[in-house]
C-alpha cells in the first residue's frame, strides 16, 4: 500500500468551486450522469484531463458496440485495473440499462461470460489489457470469428482509454465512493488456486 501525503489528497470539485475551465464539463457531467461523480470532481484538477476523459466517454457510446457490449469492455477493464471506484460505479450502470445480474457477477469476479460473444469480447479487452495492446493475430483472429469487426477491434482500445483515465486517476486519487454507488462496493476478490 502507498503512503499518502498532504501532497496526494486531491479536492473534489463542485460547479461553485471548480476552476472556469472545468465548469463546462462538470455540468455536462452532470447532464450525463444525474450527478457529478466524485470522480470527475476529482478530474476537475485538470480541465483539460477531465474534458478528455468525458470526450472519449461520449466517443465511446457512439461505437457500433451495444451498452451492454460496453459494460462489458468496462467493467473487465475495471477488473484487470482493480479499481473498486469504477467497478462499482459501472455494475451499478450495467444494472440499469439490463444487464443479467450473473454476468454483472461473472464480471465483478473475472469469470467467463455464459454468452459465447460477450465472452469472446471479455478475453479479448483482458487480452488487449494483459498484454499493452501487443495482441496475437490468432487472437484478434479469434475475436473476428465470434461475429466481431475490425471496427471493433479499435473501438475495444477506446474503452480501454477512457479506463486507463478513470482507473488511474481513482487509483492515486483514492476516489471516495458516490452514495449513489454504495449498493456496489467492491474489492477484487482473491485469486482461486
Amino acid at each position: 500500500m502507498i503512503k499518502r501525503s498532504k501532497v496526494m489528497d486531491f479536492t473534489i470539485y463542485t460547479i461553485e468551486t471548480a476552476k472556469e475551465a472545468s465548469k463546462e464539463a462538470l455540468l455536462h457531467a452532470k447532464e450525463t450522469f444525474g450527478l457529478i461523480p466524485n470522480l470527475e470532481g476529482i478530474l476537475a484538477e485538470s480541465p483539460a484531463t477531465l474534458r478528455g476523459g468525458m470526450a472519449l466517454w461520449d466517443l465511446f457510446e457512439t461505437t457500433s458496440f451495444t451498452p451492454i457490449e460496453q459494460q462489458v469492455i468496462y467493467l473487465t477493464a475495471n477488473y484487470e485495473h482493480d479499481c473498486r471506484y469504477c467497478m462499482a460505479a459501472h455494475s451499478g450502470l450495467a444494472k440499469m440499462i439490463g444487464m443479467t445480474p450473473e454476468d454483472i457477477e461473472a464480471l465483478r469476479h473475472g469469470q467467463p461470460l455464459a454468452d459465447q460473444k460477450l465472452q469472446a469480447l471479455r478475453l479479448f479487452t483482458k487480452r488487449m489489457i494483459e498484454a499493452r495492446g501487443w495482441v496475437s493475430e490468432p487472437e484478434i483472429e479469434e475475436f473476428l470469428a465470434a461475429g466481431y469487426t475490425k471496427q471493433q477491434v479499435l473501438e475495444v482500445i477506446l474503452g480501454i482509454a477512457v479506463k486507463i483515465i478513470h482507473n488511474y486517476t481513482n487509483h492515486i486519487a483514492k476516489t471516495p465512493l458516490d452514495k449513489a454507488f454504495q449498493p456496489y462496493v467492491w474489492s477484487k476478490p482473491a485469486p482461486v488456486s
